[in-house]
């Protein structure tokens, strides 16, 4: 087995956090000399160039750099976790999820409840757009991406992806009185749709082009809890995966006017590739 000195690590990987040799020198509380002969010995050990050094304006890693920094924030990372649990007087873990800002907050419930139900686990979940997400998922700060599209796939992204439900598309509103007819209430009320990127909003507008119904498309929208509100606030007929208004329907507060047959939002995860903490995720959410 190799040896790898994890005290020339600890010192390159304060100098990137830092962005700078001077400011992981005072932090660390030795001279900068120091700080730099120890980086220097770890890109002897490595056989690579970590930071590149031919601008003094600002420090940047090379690609070698920014590869060995992403593991470094992982080996600290279950450092202090190991620390944090055993001064707890147990083994517990913490899991790191990221879910787009559009995702129902009912399906992530529905998906982290066994993680929920787990003394055993610390969960945290950002909230944010798919690029910071990818980014930060790649950069060893979140464990799981939740999102309800699928990510381009390539033989060297180091993700996968992976199918964990699909919910059925359906009309609700809240109780008409008058009209009765699909077509009627349509005509009436209009309807508000998924965003125009979502493919459901293609199939749905196929439907009604196959049913020879008119639509009056009030809006499209990129956000499932929106929709939600939409139908509780307004009279229109909105289109959303069922899951986004369950509780509503368990209430009565809306009614479901029209469900779509084999028409389903399906939500994925995103994880890295061969990881060990990736399939034991994997498999706490499957017990969902």
């Amino acid at each position: 087995m190799e040896w790898l000195n994890y005290h020339h690590l600890y010192y390159f990987w304060t100098v990137a956090k830092e962005e700078s040799f001077t400011k992981a020198a005072t932090k660390l509380r030795i001279a900068q000399s120091a700080v730099s002969l120890q980086v220097a010995q770890l890109e002897d050990r490595l056989g690579k160039k970590l930071i590149d050094r031919s601008t003094s304006k600002k420090l940047n890693l090379t690609e070698a750099g920014r590869i060995v920094f992403n593991q470094a924030e992982e080996i600290f990372r279950q450092g202090k976790e190991l620390v944090d649990s055993i001064r707890d007087g147990g083994l517990h873990s913490s899991v790191r999820f990221g879910a787009l800002g559009s995702l129902s907050k009912n399906l992530q419930i529905k998906l982290l409840m066994p993680l929920l139900q787990n003394s055993d686990f610390e969960l945290s979940v950002d909230v944010g757009d798919a690029n910071t997400l990818l980014s930060r998922l790649k950069g060893f700060h979140l464990d799981v991406i939740l999102c309800d599209v699928p990510y381009p796939h390539s033989e060297e992204e180091p993700l996968i992806q992976k199918e964990i439900a699909k919910e059925p598309y359906c009309l609700v509103a809240r109780k008409k009185k008058g009209a009765n007819s699909l077509s009627e209430l349509i005509e009436k009320y209009g309807v508000y749709l998924p965003a125009k990127s979502n493919p459901a909003t293609s199939e749905i507008e196929t439907f009604f082009k196959k049913q020879k119904i008119k639509i009056r498309v009030k809006g499209y929208i990129d956000d499932i809890a929106l929709l939600r509100l939409l139908s509780l606030e307004t009279d229109a007929l909105v289109a959303i995966p069922r899951v986004g208004a369950e509780r509503e329907l368990k209430l009565k507060t809306l009614v479901v006017v029209h469900e779509f047959r084999a028409l389903y939002q399906k939500f994925y995860v995103v994880m890295r590739q061969h990881s060990n903490r990736s399939e034991k995720i994997m498999a706490l959410l499957n017990q969902s």
